[in-house]
């Protein structure tokens, strides 16, 4: 950590040593969004006319998040770091940020959640840099029906990122479709079909409303329960103790055992195992996706000593709790997938 960095956060100085003076409040996973930008404008992430981009002012500098995500490692539990966007493989540097994220004692694993066009070009060095695994957005293996929702998205590109993903050890990879009523039918058993060839984990996500259009957005939705139930399989539940968002299962597929994750934030919400943070590319930490209270966390570790630091912290993590709607005025990409 750079003297710098110690001068803006005075209370990252003395965050190793000072933190057998407290207990840790648990939280093991955080969301760490690096940019609010994206080569997608996916209809469930923003609407149509975009969305209001941070100034170069505004965004902190990668040192900066990752000093943030060593202070929270230490002080807040947190064990597994997955870098999001907007599109994280965007952000310049990230690969640096990702080797210093990496080497903080406590980090067990660092993951990135990406459309995947970029990884033919990147996913060497991810692996190298320290990334275990990716998840990729994969929502069509239509041509036409893939730009539909990514609103310009190259299937191709998408398409040879996974494969340079599975070439570079970026393994398991998970694919993350979300669910839309109106093509569900045709995609579903498409993907399903893809993934048992490939040997791919797939979770389908219910549509939540993340700053797109309301009437849109309860048009398309559809539960993950009516989604199973149509696809006429045999599904088997996997019960295993797990703070993962996904109920996962084996689906029995055209003659393949294929495990596929639903996650239901709407009809059956995960709210009580939830084990996450949220720290966006301004440095503010949310509770929850759908958190509308953030803690400026370079205000507290810049103004604060760290006893008050600590303080501040706590009282916020103390009031996470399950949101009253799975519904926000932000778009996704303003806050990290």
């Amino acid at each position: 950590m750079s003297a710098s960095l110690t001068q803006i956060f005075p209370s990252l100085a003395s965050a190793t040593e000072a933190s057998g003076m407290r207990s840790v409040p648990t939280a093991r996973q955080l969301r760490l969004s690096v940019t609010d930008r994206c080569n997608f404008r996916c209809r469930y992430c923003m609407p149509a006319k975009g969305v209001t981009k941070l100034t170069h002012e505004e965004i902190l500098p990668l040192e900066a998040l990752a000093s943030m995500v060593g202070w929270l490692s230490v002080h807040a539990g947190i064990r597994r770091v997955r870098l999001t966007g907007g599109e994280p493989l965007i952000r310049q540097g990230i690969c640096d940020l990702i080797a210093e994220i990496r080497a903080f004692p406590a980090i067990e694993e660092v993951t990135v959640s990406t459309n995947g066009t970029l990884l033919p070009r990147m996913a060497k060095d991810l692996k190298a840099a320290g990334v275990s695994r990716v998840n990729i957005s994969l929502d069509s293996l239509d041509k036409q029906r893939f730009a539909q929702v990514s609103r310009g998205g190259d299937l191709a590109l998408a398409l040879a990122g996974i494969e340079a993903a599975r070439d570079a050890g970026l393994t398991p990879i998970k694919l993350n479709t979300v669910l839309l009523r109106s093509t569900w039918r045709e995609e579903v058993p498409a993907l399903l079909d893809y993934a048992a060839g490939n040997g791919f984990e797939i979770r389908f996500i219910e549509l939540m409303r993340m700053g797109t259009e309301r009437d849109w957005c309860e048009s398309e939705y559809i539960s993950a329960d009516e989604a199973r139930s149509g696809l006429n399989a045999e599904i088997e539940d996997v019960n295993e103790p797990s703070n993962a968002p996904a109920q996962r299962t084996l689906i029995n597929w055209r003659g393949e055992k294929l495990t596929v994750g639903w996650i239901t934030p709407r009809s059956h919400p995960f709210c009580s195992s939830c084990d996450r943070l949220r720290l966006d590319a301004r440095g503010q930490l949310r509770r929850c996706l759908m958190d509308p209270v953030t803690l400026d966390l370079p205000r507290i570790l810049g103004a604060l000593d760290t006893t008050s630091a600590w303080q501040e912290f706590d009282e916020y993590f103390a009031g996470k709790r399950p949101p009253l709607i799975m519904d926000s005025s932000f778009a996704m990409s303003q806050i990290g997938g």
